[in-house]
């Protein structure tokens, strides 16, 4: 015959009980504690990024508004097609006033790279050679990693020295351009060194410069210019033994 296994009951303990459930809603409560807590830093964190987001794109709005002022004090459009009249004194003063104002209030905008660019280049043509310059150098400090306006900078800075007479200084500024792996502007960098070099009388050396720009940039404009410049130069080298003047000496390309 089958035996019917009979089971034990358990004893249950309501003190022992009670004790578990406190103990369940103990763990509860902080578990919850917990989770409040992890949901405040994340609103918080968002709130921060969100705010953060809100007021940089409030800057750039504020900037781009700024900067499209400080555009309209440029020169008249032609409505003769002729070329623009040169900007009034007082408009060219307001541009400068604005574009500082941008760099001022909001130097992490968007605009602020193009506004410190336009900044030199509205000094420059004012003839403020010194202020130019600065500006230009303050564009490299902070924004050097502009890959864009940088060369661009670094020609008109070299314009300024040129005007300044700094030939040297003018120089090196544009060789800096041509050291550039992606400037957009080397070709034009290497046809002013290589005038630079003719007004040093250093003819070997234009002539280096301008046989770079044809064999690196054959279809920059500047090609055919230099084309020209190599026949002159070389022209000017025949001619200079026949008429018993020597050809003077020049000491090798600064590159």
């Amino acid at each position: 015959m089958f035996k019917i296994k009979k089971y034990r009951k358990e004893s249950t303990d309501p003190t022992q009980l009670v004790d578990s459930v406190e103990q369940a809603a103990r763990q509860a409560k902080e578990n919850m504690r917990w989770l409040i807590a992890g949901v405040a830093v994340a609103v918080l964190a968002g709130a921060t990024v969100g705010g953060f987001l809100w007021m940089r794109q409030q800057d750039d709005r504020a900037a781009a508004d700024l900067f499209y002022e400080a555009t309209q004090h440029a020169s008249e459009p032609s409505r003769t097609g002729a070329p623009p009249a040169p900007r009034r004194p007082e408009d060219l003063q307001k541009a400068i006033e604005t574009f500082r104002k941008i760099l001022t209030d909001f130097p992490n905008s968007s605009v602020a790279p193009q506004a410190a660019y336009l900044l030199g280049n509205a000094l420059s043509e004012r003839k403020d050679w010194d202020g130019a310059i600065k500006a230009y150098q303050d564009f490299l400090a902070r924004y050097g990693a502009n890959r864009l306006l940088v060369p661009l900078v670094y020609q008109r800075m070299a314009y300024v020295q040129l005007a300044q007479g700094k030939l040297d200084e003018a120089e090196k500024t544009l060789t800096a351009i041509v050291q550039m792996a992606s400037a957009p502007n080397k070709d034009h960098a290497l046809y002013e060194l290589g005038k630079i070099n003719e007004l040093l009388n250093r003819q070997e050396g234009a002539l280096a410069y301008y046989q770079q720009i044809v064999k690196d940039h054959p279809s920059s404009p500047f090609a055919t210019e230099a084309s020209v410049r190599i026949k002159t130069l070389d022209a000017r080298k025949a001619v200079a033994p026949a008429t018993g003047t020597p050809a003077p000496t020049p000491p090798p390309p600064q590159k």
